[in-house]
C-alpha cells in the first residue's frame, strides 16, 4: 500500500480554492424506484436540526487513500453547493512522507478528512482527532440501517463501543486489472471470469513473465503478504491478546504462496526488484505488468485521468483471487469513509455534509461515477461506471463476483508493526531465507516492538 499520507502546515495555510473541474452531472433517468426520494438522507427530514445558513467554507483533506480531485468536485462539491449553497468546500490535498504530529501541534486541522476507516480507528483515534458522530446521527435522524449489512458492520467495528467515528463514502473494492495486450503479445489467455485462486494466477503469470527486446514483462506480482492476508481473516497481532500472531499455518500458506511467485523465473530483477505494484508507472506507463490485483479506487480515477490527456491501456477486470478454501469471497471490506474533526468550529454543518452522501441521489451519483456505494440497493451497481469513458465495453460484472469477507478490528499495533511482515517477504524474496525461519524472525522483531510501543503509548 502506499504510504499514510497527511497535508504539511504551510499547505494548510496557503491552500487556495478548488480548480474548476469538468464533470458535469448526468440528464439520463434515475437508476431508483421512481419514487421521489433522490435527497433524502433521513428518515425523517423534519427532524434535521437547524444551522447557520451563513457562508462558511470547510477544508476537506484527502489523506492516505486514492480520491482524485475530479472525484472530490463530483461527489462532495457539486452535491454539496446543490443542498447546502452556503457551505463552499476547499480541496486540501496531502504530500508524501510527511508527519502528522506538526499538523496537530500547531493546532491546524481540516473540518473534514477522507481516509480509510481502519486508519481513523488507529492513527487518528491515536492523536484524538475523531468527532463522535452518534448524537449527529441521532439528532438528524440519519438511518444507517439503508447500508450494507457488511458496511454498517465494518464502521461499527471500526468505532468505540456505543460511539461512530464516520461515514461511510464508497466500498473500495479489490479487482484483478490486467493488460490485454501483454497476453495478446505472448499469445496467452486472458485471466477467467470465474474467481481463480492465487496458485492459479501465478501459473498463468508464468507465461508472460519473460524478457522480450530487452523488455522485462512481469506476469502477476501479488502484492506483498498484507494484499492477500485477509482473505484468510488473518492479523498480525492477535486483536484479543495483544500477542505477534504470524507464525500459525495461515500465514505460512501467506507466505508459501508468495515464495511460488518469487520464484517464477525471471520474476525478480537483475537489480533485486521484486516489487512492482507499488510503482503506478509499471502499470501506466511502463505497461509491462501484466496482472495487478488491488484495489479498485486506487487504478479507476487515473486510469480515466489518463484517458482524459489521451493515454488509453487496453485492460479489462477480472474478479479478485483467493485461497481454494475461501472462493466466493476476497478480501476483508475496505471502506473508504469521511469524518469530522473535534477541532472543526463547523461540526454540524461539517456532518451535514457528509452524510448528504448517504442520500439515494448522491449514491447514484456515485455508482455512476466509478465508486461502489454503501447503501443498499441492487439498481445502482446496474449503472456502476455509466458515466466512466474509461469502463466503456469492461467486465463490470466481473468486480462484483469476489464479495468482501467481514472485517476483523485489527489491534491497535497492527498498522506500526507491518513494516516486519513487509521485511519478511523481503528476505524470502531476496535473502534466502525459508519462510519458516523468515516468519520466526518477524515474530520476534514484532513481539520486540510491541513490548516497546506498550511502554510508550
Amino acid at each position: 500500500m502506499k504510504k499514510f499520507v497527511v497535508l504539511l502546515i504551510s499547505l494548510m495555510v496557503v491552500a487556495t480554492s478548488l480548480a474548476a473541474c469538468a464533470s458535469g452531472g448526468s440528464n439520463k433517468p434515475s437508476a431508483t424506484n421512481g419514487n421521489d426520494q433522490s435527497s433524502a438522507v433521513n428518515k425523517d427530514a423534519d427532524k434535521t436540526e437547524e444551522v447557520s445558513t451563513e457562508p462558511i467554507t470547510l477544508k476537506v483533506l484527502r489523506a492516505g487513500i486514492t480520491v482524485t480531485e475530479t472525484e472530490f468536485q463530483k461527489f462532495l462539491v457539486e452535491p454539496t453547493k446543490k443542498k447546502f449553497p452556503n457551505i463552499t468546500l476547499e480541496w486540501v490535498d496531502a504530500p508524501e512522507d510527511v508527519e502528522l504530529e506538526p499538523l496537530i501541534t500547531a493546532g491546524t486541522v481540516p473540518d473534514i478528512i477522507f481516509a480509510s476507516t481502519s486508519a481513523v480507528s488507529t492513527t487518528y483515534k491515536d492523536l484524538d482527532l475523531v468527532e463522535n458522530l452518534k448524537p449527529y446521527v441521532d439528532k438528524n435522524g440519519v438511518d444507517l440501517s439503508r447500508l450494507k449489512p457488511a458496511v454498517l458492520d465494518a464502521i461499527t467495528k471500526y468505532s468505540p463501543e456505543n460511539e461512530l467515528s464516520v461515514i461511510p463514502f464508497s466500498i473500495n473494492l479489490p479487482v484483478l486489472f490486467y493488460n490485454k495486450d501483454i497476453f495478446d503479445k505472448f499469445g496467452v489467455s486472458y485471466p477467467k471470469d470465474d474467481q481463480s485462486t492465487w496458485d492459479e494466477l501465478i501459473e498463468l503469470g508464468k507465461q508472460v513473465t519473460r524478457n522480450d527486446n530487452g523488455v522485462n514483462y512481469i506476469g502477476i506480482d501479488l502484492f506483498g503478504p498484507t494484499n492477500i492476508n485477509t482473505g484468510l481473516d488473518l492479523n498480525i497481532v492477535d486483536p484479543v491478546t495483544g500477542k505477534a500472531d504470524v507464525t500459525t499455518d495461515g500465514w505460512k500458506k501467506v507466505f508459501e504462496t508468495l515464495k511460488k511467485s518469487y520464484e517464477v523465473p525471471n520474476y525478480i530483477g537483475e537489480d533485486g526488484r521484486f516489487e512492482y505494484a507499488n510503482d503506478d508507472d509499471i502499470f501506466f506507463n511502463e505497461q509491462n505488468l501484466a496482472m495487478l490485483p488491488y484495489n479498485i479506487a486506487h487504478l479507476l480515477g487515473p486510469l480515466e485521468e489518463l484517458r482524459q490527456q489521451g493515454t488509453e491501456l487496453n485492460w479489462d477486470f477480472a474478479p479478485f483471487p483467493n485461497f481454494t478454501e475461501n472462493l466466493g469471497t476476497g478480501k476483508a471490506i475496505n471502506v473508504h469513509s469521511l469524518f469530522v474533526t473535534k477541532s472543526s468550529k463547523h461540526k454540524e454543518e461539517a456532518f451535514n455534509v457528509i452524510a448528504n452522501v448517504l442520500s439515494d441521489e448522491s449514491q447514484e451519483t456515485l455508482s455512476r461515477g466509478g465508486r461502489v456505494p454503501t447503501v443498499e440497493n441492487e439498481a445502482w451497481e446496474k449503472v456502476y461506471g455509466a458515466d466512466i469513458p474509461v469502463l466503456a465495453g469492461k467486465k463490470i460484472e466481473n468486480i462484483f463476483k469476489a464479495e468482501p469477507r467481514s472485517v476483523v478490528r485489527p489491534h491497535k499495533f497492527e498498522s506500526k508493526v507491518r513494516k516486519f511482515i513487509n521485511e519478511a517477504a523481503k528476505n524470502v524474496a531476496l535473502g534466502g531465507q525459508d519462510v519458516n525461519t523468515a516468519l520466526r524472525t518477524a515474530q520476534e522483531a514484532i513481539e520486540k516492538e510491541l513490548e516497546t510501543l506498550g511502554k510508550t503509548q
